[in-house]
C-alpha cells in the first residue's frame, strides 16, 4: 500500500514517506510547518480547512503524491492504558475491557471510540494495551483529511509510533521514552515493542516558556528564545533559566521516580535506558539532568539510525531529528 505519515501536533504539522528496497527502509522525504492558528483546538470548519490547507502544501513541496494517509491521535486527549487480565481467548478480550474500561475512562464509552492489541501473553496473563478516544476528536481529524483530499489508512496513538520508531535502540533492554511536546511530556516504558507502561503529563514545552515569561517579565518569545539557549543549564545567566523551569521539569522528574517504583515493583526489573524525543529532547542540560537524577544511561532520538537517507536531507533536518519520531514511527507501520 502506497501510505505515507501525518504528525498534527501542537505546535507544528509533520510529514514523512519511507519505502523498503530489499530489506532496508529508505526515506523518501519528511517535511515540517508550524501549526496554523489554535490547531486541533479549534471545532470550527474554517480553522480545520486551514489545517487540510496547510498540509496539502505540506505534501506537495515534500513530493508526495500518495492520498492514503497513516497519522496519529495526540496522546494528550487520547487514553491509553495497559491492562492485564487473566488468560482467555481473543474473542472474550473485547467484553472483558469494556467492563475494565468503565472503571478507568472518565468519559463514557458510547462517546468513545477505542482499539486494543495484546503486548505480551504467558500461560496465565495478558497484557492488553488499550487506546480510547473521544469520537468527536476523531470525527475532526477525518474531516481534515477529507478536507485535505485524503484517505484514512489507520489512526494509532503517539505511544505505538515512539515505540516502533525506536525498536532497535537498546535492543532488549527495559526502557523509558520521554516525548517532550508542546503541550505534554508522554512517558513509555517498554522493552522492545512490548508496551509496559504509558503516562502523559500536560506539562512540557508551552509551560516552560510561560514559566520564564512570568518569572523574567518577558515576551512569550523572547522567553522562548532564553529556554531553547540556556535550558537546565545551571552555569548560564546564574542558573536563573533552570531555577525558573523547575516548577515544570519538577513533576517530570517526580513521574519518573514513580514510573521506575512500578517496574520495579511489578516486573522485578529496572530502567536501562531513557531515550528523549520530541521537540523538547535537546533542551540544553535536559539529557544530563536526567541522567544525574537517575543514574540512568540518556540518549536523544534518532530515529533516523538504521533508515537509509539522503545527506543533504541529513543536514536539513541535524539537531530536529528527535522531533520526527512520531511521523517516522507512523511511516514505518507498514513494514
Amino acid at each position: 500500500m502506497d501510505t505515507f505519515s501525518l504528525d498534527i501536533g501542537t505546535s507544528t504539522i509533520k510529514i514523512a514517506k519511507i519505502k523498503k528496497e530489499g530489506e532496508q527502509l529508505s526515506l523518501v522525504n519528511l517535511g515540517m510547518v508550524k501549526t496554523p492558528g489554535v490547531g486541533l483546538a479549534s471545532e470550527a470548519d474554517k480553522d480545520l480547512l486551514t489545517i487540510a490547507e496547510a498540509i496539502k502544501k505540506l505534501k506537495a513541496e515534500a513530493g508526495i503524491t500518495s492520498i492514503e494517509v497513516v497519522s496519529s491521535l495526540s496522546e494528550a486527549n487520547v487514553i491509553t492504558r495497559v491492562i492485564d487480565l487473566p488468560a482467555m481467548t481473543e474473542e472474550e478480550v473485547g467484553q472483558a475491557l469494556k467492563w475494565e474500561l468503565e472503571e478507568v475512562v472518565p468519559i463514557p464509552l458510547d462517546e468513545s471510540n477505542y482499539d486494543w492489541q495484546i503486548v505480551k501473553k504467558t500461560s496465565s496473563l495478558l497484557s492488553v494495551l488499550v487506546a480510547v478516544a473521544p469520537k468527536n476528536l476523531v470525527a475532526k481529524y477525518l474531516k481534515i483529511f477529507e478536507m485535505a483530499g485524503l484517505k484514512p489508512v489507520a489512526l494509532e496513538t503517539e505511544v505505538l509510533a515512539l515505540v516502533r520508531a525506536l525498536k532497535f535502540v537498546g535492543s532488549g533492554k527495559v526502557k523509558l521514552i520521554l516525548d517532550f511536546g508542546a503541550k505534554s511530556v508522554n512517558s513509555v516504558a517498554c522493552r522492545d515493542e512490548e508496551v509496559i507502561l504509558t503516562r502523559s503529563l500536560p506539562l512540557a514545552g508551552e509551560a516552560m516558556t510561560r514559566s520564564i515569561s512570568t518569572g523574567f517579565s518577558l515576551e512569550q518569545e523572547v522567553a522562548e528564545e532564553y529556554k531553547k539557549t540556556y535550558g537546565l543549564s545551571g552555569n548560564e545567566l546564574e542558573g536563573k533559566i533552570k531555577d525558573a523551569l523547575q516548577p515544570v521539569i519538577k513533576p517530570v522528574f517526580e513521574e519518573m521516580a514513580k514510573i521506575t517504583e512500578f517496574i520495579k515493583e511489578k516486573r522485578k526489573e529496572a530502567i536501562e535506558m531513557i531515550i528523549l524525543s520530541g521537540g523538547g529532547a535537546n533542551l540544553p542540560g535536559l539529557s544530563e539532568e536526567i541522567a544525574r537524577q537517575t543514574g540512568v544511561e540518556v540518549q536523544i532520538a534518532n530515529p533516523l539510525a538504521g533508515i537509509k537517507c539522503d545527506e543533504n536531507l541529513i543536514k536539513a533536518v541535524k539537531d530536529k531529528s528527535s522531533s520526527f519520531t512520531v511521523v517516522l514511527g507512523l511511516a514505518m507501520r507498514e513494514f
